[in-house]
């Protein structure tokens, strides 16, 4: 079945066709529908809100004054306006739809719609182009799109929910390298070059290149963090030194590539002691996701979430 298709070629109606609105800030639109929100927590460029929705609507008629990333949690219906197209979307859990900031939208949905919502500030998305990818913000835009499943954006976004949900110590840390994550991914995957700043796709770029590395990197970490990772094996496998590798990779991330490693570790173990991890002992849990002992997994653990993992027991 179609999950997007287009109703027919029109402008947006009513009042999000008015020249004199000026963007704003999506969180201020229907506080009430919001069930959690990380906008106390100084996260900085990128927030995250889970929202829940009865049948309304919602119309900015100069748009928003931060890109959004909406992951779909629930089937739903959705209208949406924009560019002089009507677009209707049955939405599926996983669904993932990117709206660009300063671009008139209109939303309507007869359906309870519940919601991820990240917002990335577009300043970041343009300092990120410049340093990884080498584009001034006239040399890129960021896309409308609408995709059946984005695997990325919705790991991102659960791994947000949980930080903003526990607010604990690090939060802020983990946000803002998922926030350089993420931007990587929308202008790889959801932006247009414009001009003679061709795609890397079309003319291959160091740059380019370096920045796929990266990625290759975090999964190669996410893949083996319980092993006994090395740098120079990390970077063999994505064809780049260790020095390259390394100064690339906190230039994306912001965090060493071993800094990448403990969290990846940390939040393994918390998932595992907050799932229950049956007769395990701590040192058992430590060994399990890479560290070399219980004290090590003791010190980086307080050092991350202000306590000691056997309070999660």
């Amino acid at each position: 079945m179609e999950y997007l298709h287009t109703i027919e070629q029109q402008r947006p109606r009513g009042d999000c066709h008015d020249p004199t609105a000026g963007p704003v800030e999506f969180a201020s639109l229907k506080p009430q529908n919001v069930r959690l929100t990380s906008r106390a927590l100084g996260w900085g460029a990128l927030n995250f809100e889970r929202r829940e929705a009865a049948p309304d609507s919602d119309c900015l008629p100069a748009g928003s004054t931060e890109h959004l990333v909406f992951v779909s949690l629930a089937p739903g219906h959705v209208q949406r306006e924009a560019d002089g197209a009507l677009v209707e979307q049955e939405l599926t859990p996983g669904c993932v739809a990117v709206q660009p900031s300063g671009q008139s939208v209109r939303w309507s949905w007869d359906t309870r719609l519940s919601l991820s919502v990240m917002s990335l500030e577009p300043a970041f998305l343009d300092r990120v182009a410049a340093e990884v990818f080498d584009l001034e913000p006239g040399d890129y835009q960021l896309l409308a799109s609408t995709r059946e499943q984005d695997p990325v954006i919705s790991n991102i976004a659960g791994v947000l929910a949980r930080e903003a949900l526990r607010a604990d110590v690090g939060g802020k840390l983990y946000a803002e390298s998922l926030a350089n994550i993420l931007a990587v991914h929308l202008l790889r995957n959801f932006s247009l070059r414009l001009g003679s700043a061709a795609a890397p796709e079309d003319r291959p770029t160091q740059t380019a290149h370096k920045s796929r590395a990266v990625a290759d990197a975090i999964a190669y970490l996410q893949a083996n963090y319980w092993r006994d990772v090395k740098l120079e094996d990390m970077a063999t496998a994505v064809h780049l030194s260790p020095f390259h590798l390394a100064r690339q990779f906190k230039r994306v991330t912001g965090l060493t590539p071993h800094q990448y490693l403990v969290q990846v570790r940390v939040n393994a173990a918390r998932s595992l002691l907050t799932a229950g991890s049956g007769q395990r002992s701590l040192a058992e849990v430590a060994s399990a996701v890479g560290f070399a002992d219980q004290s090590h997994l003791t010190r980086q653990f307080k050092r991350h979430f202000g306590v000691t993992p056997s309070r999660l027991r």
